[in-house]
C-alpha cells in the first residue's frame, strides 16, 4: 500500500494565517464593544458649604475654618462617568437597614454625563439618620443602580460618628 503524503502548498498556509488572523480581529472587536459603554463611580461624603464671592456653592471637609461655612452637615454624592458614552444621571436616593427605599430630590438633574464628567449633589436630610443608611446609589435612564461601594459608605458612617463626638 502506497502511502501518501501531501505537502503543504502557499494557499494552505495563507488559509491557515488567514483563519487565525480573522479569529483575532473578532476577539478584539467583541472585548472592544462589551468595553464600550458608560460605567457610573459614586462616592459620598460628609461635608460643609460656603459661597465662593463669585456666587457659587463650595463643599469642604469639616474642620478646615472658612468664612461663611454652613453649621449644618451635609451628605455629598459625587457621581462620575468613567466609561466611555454618555451617561444620563437621573437621580439619587438609598435603602434604610428595615429595607425601605428613600429618595433624595436632585437639584440639577436629570444630567448627561460625558466620559471623564462629573456632577455633585448635596442634602442634609439623612446626616443626623446616617447610621440608619444601608445603601446610598443613583439610578441612570436606562434604571441601573450604581452604589456608593461598601468601603465608601463605612467611611462616610466613621466620619459621621467622629464628628458627633468632637
Amino acid at each position: 500500500m502506497p502511502s501518501s503524503t501531501r505537502s503543504l502548498t502557499v494557499t494552505d498556509v495563507l488559509a491557515f494565517w488567514g483563519a487565525i488572523l480573522s479569529s483575532i480581529a473578532f476577539g478584539w472587536n467583541l472585548y472592544r464593544d462589551l468595553l464600550d459603554r458608560g460605567k457610573l463611580t459614586v462616592s459620598a461624603q460628609l461635608r460643609r458649604v460656603a459661597m465662593g464671592r463669585d456666587g457659587k456653592l463650595y463643599t469642604f471637609k469639616d474642620g478646615i475654618p472658612i468664612e461663611g461655612a454652613s453649621e449644618k452637615l451635609y451628605v455629598v454624592v459625587t457621581v462620575m462617568n468613567s466609561g466611555r458614552r454618555p451617561v444620563m444621571f437621573k437621580g439619587w436616593g438609598g435603602k434604610w437597614h428595615d429595607g425601605k427605599s428613600f429618595n433624595v430630590v436632585g437639584v440639577d438633574l436629570p444630567k448627561m454625563l460625558a466620559e471623564g464628567t462629573y456632577h455633585s449633589e448635596l442634602t442634609d436630610e439623612i446626616v443626623e439618620q446616617i447610621d440608619n443608611v444601608k445603601e446610598l446609589y443613583v439610578w441612570d435612564a436606562a434604571g441601573k443602580n450604581w452604589k456608593v461601594s461598601r468601603k465608601g459608605l463605612k467611611m462616610l458612617k466613621e466620619e459621621a460618628r467622629r464628628i458627633k463626638t468632637s
